[in-house]
């Protein structure tokens, strides 16, 4: 079995929109989860930035996925 990290080095890359970056971090989710992936099972952060009121600046945020958000994503790869 290829590790999560090849899996994942092979399939991102920075330029990626977020649907498919969050597919991808799924896809490697699930070649090393052992039993049924669900929505109640896994989280899924997201790490973004929001700019700041100096130009040029920004801030980190962070958000989880909903249950219902993932269930979405994990019906589009079954």
């Amino acid at each position: 079995m290829v590790n999560a990290k090849t899996f994942l080095e092979k399939r991102y890359n920075g330029d990626m929109e977020l649907e498919d970056a969050v597919h991808t971090a799924i896809l490697t989710l699930k070649e090393g989860f052992e039993g049924q992936m669900t929505e109640q099972s896994i989280d899924v952060g997201i790490i973004s930035t929001i700019p700041s009121a100096q130009a040029g600046e920004s801030t980190p945020a962070f958000s989880c996925l909903s249950p219902a958000e993932i269930k979405d994503y994990l019906s589009n790869i079954a």
